[in-house]
Parts: C-alpha cells; structure tokens; sequence
C-alpha cells in the first residue's frame, strides 16, 4: 500500500542531521547517535554535519564540538519519532536538566499584497503552526488544521488608499472643541498607560488646548505631536471617530515627514514613536515596525541609550529623554515578541537600580534577555533558565515600588470624572509579565505534549498517578505547568474590561496576550497536564470573550477570534473521542465481568478474553488502591487475604489466564476472578445505611407532602 502523501506544509525535517542519514536520505531524529545509526549498527560512523556560520551567529551560538562534549544538550525537533531513555532522565533533577534545542518554526508568510513577511520563533503565529502539527496528530484533519488562511499574515489596509497623505493630509483637520479635548487625551492617556510616558499627563492637555488657541496653527514639531496624540485619542475612543482619527493622523504623519526627517531630535523621535503606536493598534503592524526602526536610529543618535549622556542636562530634559528611551524600548520588546524579529534597542542600565526604578523598564530587560538568550540562540540551558527565572522573581519582589515611577495607581480600578475605570496602566505591566513566562516556558509545554504518546497508543484506564513520559522529568512538568498558570491568570487579569464602559475600543498589547494565551490553554487541552478540564475549557470561552470586545474595530482580533474558536471545536472533538475510547474500554469490562445481552458473544470475542487479562489485573489494582473508610467494620483477616496480599503485581498477571476457547467457562473464569476484586476487603452494609425497614403509607400523603412544600416555599 502506498504512504499517503505529507502536504508541503506539513513536512518536518530535522535541523541538524547525521552524514549517514543524509547521505542515504533518510530521516534523521538529530540525536548523536541517531535512532537510524543505532539500528544498523553504526553508531561510530553517525556524526552531525557542521554547517558553515556567519561571524555573528558563531559567536551568538555555542560552537556544535562543545554541545557534543556538554552533557546537558539534546534536541527536541521531533520528539514523536525520538526514542525517550526514562532511566537517564529520571537520573537528572533541575540542575542537570536537559537543555531544549528549538524546532524550526521561523517562516514566511504573506501579507495582503502578497510580499513575503519573516516571522520568527517568538511570534504566536509560529506557536500556532506547532498547534496545528500536534492537533493533526490528535485529531485528524479538521478546519483548525486546514485553516484556508494559515499561511498568511491579516492586516488592516490603509482607510483612502496608499496616497492618502497626499490626498488628504496636507489640510489641518477641523478643531476640536475642548470637551472633546479633554476626552480624547483622556482616551489617550488610558490606551497608552504604562506603555508611553513620553510627556506629562498632568500637563499634556492644557498644553494642547493653549496650541488650539492659536489663531494659526504653525506647521512645526509641536502641532505634529499634538495632532499625533488627538489622533491616537480618537482612535481609542469607543464612540464612532474613526475617520476624525484618521485626518488627525494623516496630518500629524505629513507634518513629521515634511519639517521633521532633516535631524534628528527629541521631536522627530516622539512623532515616530506615536506613529508606530498609532498604526500598531490599527492593525498595520509592519507598517508601525518600519516606523519604530527610525525612532530608534534618532535614539541611538542622541544618545538616548546612554543614562550617562542624559545625566548631562537638566531635570526637565534628563525625564523627558528617560522617557522617551522607556517608550522606545516597550514597543521595540513587544513588537519583536510579537513579530520574532530581533530587537533593534539595548539596555545600558542597571533596570533593578533603586533610583528612579521603574517597573516597566526592569520588565523590558526581562524581555530583552528572553529573545537574546533563548530565542535568537534558539535554545534554552540550565544556566539560561536560572538566570532569567531569578530576573523574574526579583522583579515581582520590587515591581511595586516602579508603580510611583511609572504614574500607575496600585488599585485594581481608578476614580476618574466619568466614574471607576479599569487600571490599565497595571493590567499592561502584569500582562506582560505574564507574557514573559509564557514566553520562557513555551517549548517546555510544547516538549512535554509532544513526548506523550498519542491517545490511541495510550491505556485508557491509565491515571494520573502513573508514571508516563513526559511526567518524569519534574522540572519540565513545572515549567509546563507555569505556562498554563500564566496563561490562566492571564485571561483572568481581563474580566473586568469586559463589562467597565470605560475601556478603549483599541487595546494591542491587551489582545496580543489574550491570543497567546488562548492558544497556550488550547494545546494543553491535548496534554495530561494536572488540573481541570472543564475550568481550563471555560477559559478558553473567557478568551473568546475578551477577543469578541474588541473584534469589532480590529480584523487582527476578528482573525484571532476565528482562529480560537476552531481550536476550540478542535478541543471538543479530542476531549469527545477520548471521552468515546474510555466508554468503549469500561463497557468492555463491564460486559465481561456481568455479560451482554445487546450482542452476541463469539469466539472472536473469546479469544480476544486472553489479551484483556490484564484488565482484570487492573480492576485488582485499581480496588486496592482505594481507601477503606475507617468506619467500616474490617473482616478478620484469612488464609485466601493472606495470600492475595502476598502476591505481587506481575504474580497477579501471570495467574489470571483464560486459554480455554468456551466462552461459557470464560466467563466462570471472570466471576470466580470477582473474589480478587473484593479480597481482602468486604463491603458492610451497617456502615452506611442502619434504617431496614421503611413505614408504608398511603397514596394521600403525597398530596400532604406537596402542600408541606408549597407552605415552605411561600
């Protein structure tokens, strides 16, 4: 029978496989010695073929002779064909634990124009590829798996066209009035909270509404800057300004490009950040990622990375420089997180300094590491894990003395003329941790699902109490646990947007983590991760909330809305089909301890008696496991007790047989069996019910009985 044909898309191939593989053309697990040079017995001839590196990447890399020589290095690039040792890895706790090497998952994707976009490891799109891989293994084909749209990249088309800042931004929009004012820097200031502070809150609306009086607006940096925020205040406002927005943007964009692209200077940086954030939350990230890239250069030209070179001004120019150099790296962070794409800025600081602490800045450098040492090196050691698991817990043990830096109020909600309004400023600083921990402990979720056998190699009657594979090593199963948590608390951190009036219509970074997380609780879904189904389902629901809300002015969320929920038709169908397989596999031992009346015994079904004697073994296992209650009276113990309990686990197997081709002495064979089952404990009826005789009455006291429970009721 010939192999059915691997779609393009669905091909693995190893990242580093052995001379011999590849010179037979064969498939290759990239372990050192191969599974495949092992079996012909050629282990002394498997060698890894050394691809030739950049500079960069060799000194980024460790060189492949010292991964061979460090014991800690193995690979993980496809786990369902390596072949696991338990002795070896039980044999090493946390601090020999293996380090992981990534699988490739860095592709590109089309965008609507059909041009060839990177997106790298980090990125969620990446995550959801491995997803898919794991479903299809699970599931079968289905429409997450087959997902039309799975190769490419949504985003959202400029509104006028490409030459809409010809067309329509070289006019001043129409003034608002100062109510409107107020309200959209109001706007402003809660989707930007805790994620730009590049002016002062208390300030920056008097400031504006001074430039308005203006009896003509000048075209410099300063009505670039403040047509920029008027633009990202209207876009976050959850009333119908999309197009106000939209004039207000194109102008400041025009203003920038046309008085501001000479030099580079504080201006033309913070006009450059506030595009990128603008056309982030429209949905147009590439076209904000280009943008940020230029602020960026104007940092690094004014030496904005460099504490030292702001220290040299005066307390006004020295925050607003630290400020801006904050805002710079927060985007840079999140959208390289996002994206996988390497990040343009690096910090020079000491983040955990006591003075002018600041929580999101520490929270960046914890990011920073995460892509510099894991993913751009595209593996994960013992050394790394530890140093950026003690970043994360020194920063939970400080971050709330940076709130005060930050201007974020340590309330879950904060008073405002228009009534309590969500803390954004703290639910963007606690989801991005969150994030950082999904980040980090992503590959070990995906190591620990994809080492345990697939649903229909795996004993139904197993527990979790058993050993299996992916539970024997406890420093992965913790770790993989750490991603669910972070991923639950996640979606629990947004509840309360979804009912407060209060909440901008645009929120990326708050969508960014509720898609990342959706995903990371859908694929644990697949696993046998301790903890419960139903509430990790009803998460996945809770995230289909949160996207919904924010659906409406976003096609990104619209399209992760989509993608979450035919994981979540995904999910049910596996939870369904093994719900299925131990209903079969019970029903099986049910009908042969008691029989069957809906179907007749053959003997086909009586020969297949002899390959089930292990269940029976398991019922043993399974009745003696269970507690006996200490109110139950214990029988006195006998000579048959005795026995039983001297006999071991394979002494049982090896004694309960049935050769015999009669299903009738079979099933004698399996009720003379039920006395193991019960021994060497016997049920008394005394220790759960002592009423024996029940009073009979009448037909009337029925109806008596139902007025009692009309009277009570009332």
């Amino acid at each position: 029978m010939p192999t059915k044909k691997v779609k393009d898309s669905d091909r693995r191939r190893c990242a580093r496989a052995c001379t011999n593989c590849k010179r037979r053309k064969e498939r290759c697990d990239g372990r050192q010695p191969c599974r495949r040079c092992v079996e012909r017995g050629v282990v002394s001839e498997c060698s890894l073929c050394l691809r030739r590196q950049s500079p960069f990447m060799a000194s980024a890399l460790p060189s492949p002779l010292s991964e061979l020589s460090d014991p800690r290095c193995t690979t993980i690039e496809t786990r369902s064909s390596a072949l696991p040792d338990h002795n070896n890895e039980q044999s090493h706790g946390f601090q020999h634990e293996m380090a992981l090497r990534f699988p490739h998952l860095s592709r590109l994707i089309k965008d609507d124009r059909g041009t060839f976009m990177f997106i790298g490891d980090s990125a969620s799109h990446s995550f959801l590829q491995n997803i898919r891989r794991i479903v299809r293994e699970r599931v079968g084909d289905c429409i997450f798996v087959d997902d039309p749209m799975r190769h490419y990249m949504v985003e959202a088309c400029p509104s006028k066209g490409h030459n809409s800042i010809l067309h329509h931004g070289t006019e001043p929009p129409p003034r608002p009035t100062e109510d409107e004012v107020r309200s959209f820097v109001y706007w402003y200031c809660q989707a930007t909270h805790s994620i730009l502070q590049l002016f002062d809150d208390a300030k920056i609306c008097d400031d504006i509404l001074d430039w308005l009086r203006l009896p003509q607006e000048p075209v410099d940096a300063i009505s670039a800057t403040y047509s920029l925020i008027l633009a990202i205040g209207t876009q976050a406002c959850p009333d119908d300004y999309d197009e106000r927005a939209e004039r207000h943007f194109n102008y400041g964009r025009y203003v920038t490009l046309a008085t501001l692209m000479d030099d580079p200077s504080i201006a033309t940086t913070q006009c450059h950040v506030l595009i990128a954030m603008y056309l982030l939350a429209q949905s147009r990230r590439n076209a904000a990622f280009m943008y940020l890239g230029i602020a960026v250069r104007g940092a690094y030209a004014l030496g904005l990375h460099r504490e030292d070179v702001s220290a040299l001004y005066d307390e006004t120019e020295y925050m607003t420089r630290e400020r801006l150099w904050k805002g710079i790296r927060t985007l840079d962070l999140f959208m390289s997180a996002s994206l996988g794409r390497p990040p343009a800025t690096l910090e020079t600081r000491d983040t955990a300094s006591k003075e002018h602490y600041s929580a999101m800045n520490d929270l960046s450098y914890i990011f920073e590491n995460i892509l510099t040492e894991v993913y751009a090196k595209r593996m994960i050691t013992t050394e790394c894990l530890k140093k950026i698991s003690e970043l994360h817990r020194g920063w939970a043990t400080r971050f709330g003395g940076g709130l005060r830096v930050d201007n974020i109020p340590s309330r879950d909600e904060v008073q405002t003329e228009a009534g309590a309004g969500p803390n954004l400023g703290l639910i963007h600083l606690k989801e991005a941790y969150y994030w950082t921990i999904m980040l980090l402990s992503r590959p070990f979720l995906i190591d620990y699902i994809s080492s345990s056998s697939p649903p229909e190699e795996r004993d139904p009657s197993s527990t979790p109490s058993q050993p299996t594979t992916s539970s024997l090593s406890p420093s992965r199963n913790i770790l993989a646990q750490a991603c669910v948590d972070s991923a639950v608390r996640t979606i629990d951190l947004f509840q309360p947007l979804l009912t407060n009036k209060l909440t901008p219509k645009r929120l990326p970074f708050v969508v960014n983590s509720a898609f990342a997380a959706s995903l990371i609780i859908g694929v644990a879904l697949f696993s046998d991760l301790e903890g419960s189904v139903p509430l990790r389902r009803k998460r996945l629901g809770d995230a289909c909330k949160v996207l919904e809300k924010f659906s409406v002015h976003d096609p990104v969320t619209k399209r992760y809305l989509g993608i979450v929920e035919k994981l979540i038709s995904a999910c049910d169908t596996f939870l369904e089909l093994q719900q299925q397989k131990r209903m079969v596999y019970n029903n099986d031992l049910i009908g042969r301890l008691f029989g069957r009346l809906d179907e007749e015994v053959t003997m086909k079904d009586a020969k297949t008696t002899n390959g089930h004697s292990g269940d029976v073994a398991q019922w043993h296992r399974v009745w003696e496991s269970e507690p006996v209650a200490l109110s139950q009276p214990t029988p006195p113990a006998t000579e048959t007790s005795a026995m039983v309990n001297s006999h071991t686990e394979n002494e049982a197997l090896g004694e309960i047989r049935y050769d015999c081709d009669d299903p009738s002495l079979q099933n004698q064979s399996m009720v003379s069996d039920i006395g193991n089952f019960l021994s060497p404990r016997t049920l008394w009826f005394d220790a759960y019910d002592n009423g024996t005789l029940f009073p009979t009455v009448g037909v009337s006291m029925l109806d008596f009985a139902s007025l009692e429970g009309d009277h009570h009721n009332g």
